[in-house]
């Protein structure tokens, strides 16, 4: 796999919340934990996964959202696997902006790196996929929010060995967000 690839990733991140940085004193910036189920359609079962998560309010109606997680071995027919280690950016929508309880819809893009196995080897591959969902964030006090959501993933690979499977599934998640400004 070359290298270049897993720093699409970081400087997309980056260059993500570039823009905002002139919304500072309108947003809110946060730093958080995360975890929840996610499982794949052709998968065999729910998995447990943790990470990490960053958000910009940078508008009172729209938030930014990156997450980093990590998902174990998911195991599929034939003896194969598949770990991801995916980083998503979404944007979150607020039909009622200042909500003390936020609903919000929300869609993005995620950049998936994948080991893929099988009994006759393994590859890593680094993908894109897209996804949708909803939640709700419960502010805890201002500087801490608890927030839960459903997120449904389109992921497809090009490894001959996964081709034939549905990788598409969803994330269930609650996390914890703490915000500084």
């Amino acid at each position: 796999m070359d290298k270049r690839n897993i720093l699409w990733p970081v400087v997309l991140v980056i260059l993500f919340f570039i823009p905002l940085s002139g919304f500072a004193d309108s947003g809110k910036f946060g730093l958080g934990l995360r975890t929840g189920l996610y499982k794949s359609n052709d998968a065999s079962g729910l998995l447990l996964f943790g990470g990490a998560q960053v958000r910009w309010n940078a508008f009172p109606a729209m938030s930014l959202e990156a997450t980093f997680d990590y998902r174990p071995e998911e195991s599929y027919s034939n003896n194969r696997k598949i770990t991801n280690f995916p980083v998503l950016m979404s944007a979150l929508f607020y039909p009622v902006p200042g909500a003390k309880i936020s609903p919000y819809v929300l869609g993005g893009v995620g950049w998936y790196y994948s080991k893929i196995e099988d009994g006759s080897g393994s590859s890593t591959w680094f993908t894109p996929g897209l996804h949708l969902g909803g939640g709700i964030d419960f502010p805890l006090n201002p500087y801490v929010v608890f927030n839960a959501d459903i997120r449904y993933y389109f992921l497809r690979y090009n490894d001959d060995r996964v081709k034939d499977l549905n990788t598409d599934g969803f994330i269930i998640s609650a996390g914890l967000t703490f915000y500084f400004w």
